[in-house]
């Protein structure tokens, strides 16, 4: 009995371990945005050009950099972008949007 209670959770720490990636927000490396490509390294002048001005924008004291969201409806993913001395050094893929997106990256 002992052996099989064992290997149960055994069995359930496993599969967390392998779920628990997909669960987290997905990096990339460059996304559409207006039509346009934006991608990591371009200035915050590129993204703002080609996907206006974002949905939500934060800007944490500690770091010196800003983190902004963009939704782009329901039928697309929500993204962050991570910028740090006026470039784009990350990208991440959220979850589906909500409703409409931003009138200014149609």
């Amino acid at each position: 009995m002992m052996k099989t209670h064992a290997a149960v959770l055994a069995m359930a720490v496993l599969l967390v371990t392998l779920l628990l990636p997909a669960l987290a927000p997905r990096p990339a490396l460059a996304f559409y945005c207006g039509g346009n490509l934006v991608q990591v390294g371009d200035s915050i002048e590129t993204l703002y050009g080609s996907c206006g001005a974002p949905t939500f924008k934060l800007t944490p004291r500690t770091t010196g950099g800003e983190v902004w969201f963009y939704n782009q409806g329901s039928s697309q993913f929500q993204t962050k972008i991570t910028i740090f001395a006026g470039k784009i050094i990350a990208i991440e893929e959220g979850d589906y949007g909500y409703g409409s997106s931003n009138p200014s990256s149609q």
